[in-house]
């Protein structure tokens, strides 16, 4: 599933399966332009990404701004003269809040860091690249908790549910343009965002930090958690030739 001379950016690309797909891009051949808010881990996902051959350009980003979004994608095609694909990662790492605690601050920076995003990010690249080209592929990750709603995460379920209706809506008006959007489904990812949800939860608990991954894993039917680089190898699909007639889909990463 050869990405070679293609150009693709990463949002939230600073660790997680942001860093996993941007380094299976790189590693299928293509350049990657590595999106998100914090400097420092785009620059440790550069050096993987450089380490491996192709080409990485750091733009660190505030993707819930209009004006920031332009500007990166204008960046990327200055430097790589095109965008063939997109993998719209970023998201609101939100703590756990009630609907009757939540605040609308709360509500409405989850939904810009996780749906907005991932509607400016895809107008620009579009507009500025695929639809005159008559190519690309977009990838969205979205999140079980988008499928099955997760008590106290009714703003990132909300938000992820509608990264999902929001793929479904974009495959449809770009596909007579020949770009493909697509939806990957994570369900719980080995990653350090993860770690740290479970170690509230022990906390507020009051239980042992491995009874609750362990009542994670068990909820899965094949008893483990899914690591990153596993969704990462979707994405590379969803991104080659192999998948030049799939578009519109929602594909589960979840274990079962």
């Amino acid at each position: 599933m050869s990405l070679i001379d293609r150009v693709a950016i990463v949002s939230g690309a600073g660790g997680g399966i942001g860093r996993a797909i941007a380094k299976a891009y790189a590693a299928s051949g293509a350049d990657v332009v590595l999106a998100g808010r914090r400097i420092e881990p785009l620059e440790e996902t550069a050096e993987s990404v450089r380490a491996l051959g192709p080409r990485a350009l750091v733009l660190p980003t505030d993707l819930t701004v209009e004006d920031d979004v332009r500007a990166l994608v204008a960046a990327a095609i200055e430097a790589f003269g095109r965008v063939d694909l997109l993998v719209n990662n970023a998201a609101s790492a939100a703590d756990e809040t009630s609907t009757a605690n939540m605040t609308l601050e709360v509500w409405n920076e989850t939904l810009a860091a996780t749906l907005t995003s991932t509607m400016l990010l895809s107008r620009e690249c579009l507009t500025r690249s695929m639809l005159a080209r008559r190519s690309g592929a977009i990838v969205n990750i979205a999140s079980t908790a988008g499928i099955r709603g997760v008590p106290e995460k009714g703003h990132f379920s909300a938000a992820k549910a509608g990264v999902l209706r929001f793929t479904e809506s974009l495959a449809r008006e770009v596909g007579p343009h020949g770009v493909r959007a697509n939806c990957i489904v994570p369900g719980l990812i080995a990653t350090e965002r993860l770690k740290q949800y479970h170690e509230r939860v022990s906390a507020q608990r009051g239980v042992h930090y491995d009874r609750i991954a362990d009542e994670a894993s068990r909820q899965i039917a094949l008893r483990r958690l899914i690591l990153p680089e596993e969704v990462a190898a979707v994405a590379v699909f969803l991104a080659s030739e192999q998948a030049s007639a799939v578009t519109g889909q929602i594909i589960e990463v979840s274990g079962g």
